[in-house]
């Protein structure tokens, strides 16, 4: 009786299980049986044309920032900016510790720099790199003595003779001396020792003359002939003492008036009308009450001139004592140069350096340390003097020094 209820309900299992599987069978069937359809193909993407734009032309609000990359030297930079709206517009590459600036028509940038062949060693070659305002495209390159001064960019570095024919280097080995080049024939001319004296400053009214800052305090001047040779030499008389008081390298012009400030708050000017520089008497930024708060300059491009209405601007820190000469300002103070009195102060910015645009009513630029930005400033005859125009995003990584075109 159990042993035929047992085979009674195996072949009920098995009935079940035959349907499942011929069910199975079935449909599986159906789907064997389904077409498959090919994945449809997406279109082809037309090719990708690249194209290059034009940049603006260049006017009184394009501006270049030099970037030494202190993190990694050999790749320096030159920022172009737009500062009329702060807008990037490219950059060039300057090499190990470049310095650059514009020719005097303002349609070549002009780059002496040093590259060696296994990038940060191997066999040194420096050369002069030109590149044209208009596109940034590389033009040519002129081949120099492997002595140009490896430094911070700063405006001594380089100079332009008035005609535009004969570009001035420093060098340093570290003995001082300067690399005169031929730009129109495109060649190296002659290196000329500066014993003591550093800098290549180019008189704004003699196409065969430059200067040079010594450690005496005096000015040295270089004379030359028609093919940019040495002709003559000559030294001033001191005009300021750089044991207690030595200037800074920066320097600005008011026609052929030379100025430069010290460490201490004096504002030395030369006049280079004629044949030797006339030195005149020095002023002071600062009066009793200020020197005695510590009010010094510091900065690198510390300080701008308007040789148009005489506004001096100069970066301005309190507290200051010896080392302290490249602090970034705490306030910008604006001088009339002409009554050598101070007509205002404003915020600082934190700028290690200025500029102003080249036209009949200049704006001020400021570069701040803090966050390597620029600031633009209209400027104005009465307070508050500046009025804050844009503020650009953060360029570059160590950024020191600015050229308007």
């Amino acid at each position: 009786m159990d042993f035929q209820r047992r085979r009674q309900g195996s072949r009920g299992l098995l009935a079940v299980a035959a349907a499942l599987v011929a069910w199975a069978g079935v449909h599986a069937g159906e789907v064997r049986a389904a077409p498959l359809t090919p994945p449809q193909q997406p279109p082809e993407l037309p090719l990708e044309q690249l194209t290059v734009a034009a940049l603006p032309a260049p006017d009184a609000y394009r501006l270049y920032l030099s970037d030494p990359t202190m993190g990694h030297l050999v790749d320096g930079r030159l920022h172009v900016i737009d500062a009329r709206g702060m807008r990037y517009l490219g950059l060039l590459g300057t090499g190990f510790a470049g310095s650059s600036t514009l020719s005097r028509d303002r349609q070549s940038i002009l780059v002496a720099s040093t590259y060696h062949s296994r990038l940060q060693r191997g066999t040194r070659s420096d050369v002069v790199e030109v590149y044209g305002t208009k596109d940034l495209a590389f033009q040519y390159e002129i081949e120099i003595p492997a002595k140009h001064v490896q430094s911070l960019p700063m405006r001594t570095l380089m100079g332009t003779s008035n005609d535009g024919r004969f570009l001035f280097i420093q060098n340093a080995t570290p003995a001082t001396s300067v690399s005169v080049v031929d730009l129109h024939a495109r060649k190296f001319v002659e290196e000329i020792p500066t014993p003591g004296c550093y800098g290549a400053i180019a008189w704004p009214d003699q196409a065969r003359r430059f200067s040079s800052v010594c450690g005496d305090g005096r000015l040295a001047t270089f004379e030359l002939d028609e093919q940019g040779v040495l002709k003559q030499r000559s030294v001033s008389e001191p005009f300021f003492d750089p044991d207690k008081d030595p200037i800074f390298a920066h320097y600005q012009w008011s026609g052929s008036r030379l100025t430069f400030v010290s460490y201490r708050g004096q504002v030395h000017e030369l006049d280079l009308r004629g044949t030797a520089p006339v030195a005149l008497k020095p002023w002071g930024l600062t009066d009793a009450a200020a020197a005695k708060q510590g009010w010094r300059p510091g900065g690198y491009q510390l300080f701008a001139l308007d040789s148009r209405s005489g506004r001096l601007y100069v970066g301005m820190h309190d507290k200051g004592s010896e080392g302290s000469h490249k602090n970034p300002a705490k306030e910008i103070w604006v001088f009339d140069s002409q009554t050598q009195r101070r007509i205002g102060r404003l915020p600082g910015q934190g700028a290690i350096g200025m500029a102003l645009s080249h036209e009949d009513k200049p704006s001020l630029f400021v570069l701040s340390a803090m966050e390597n930005r620029l600031l633009s400033f209209a400027l104005s005859e009465r307070p508050p003097l500046a009025r804050l125009l844009h503020r650009s995003e953060p360029v570059g990584e160590t950024p020191v020094y600015m050229e308007m075109q």
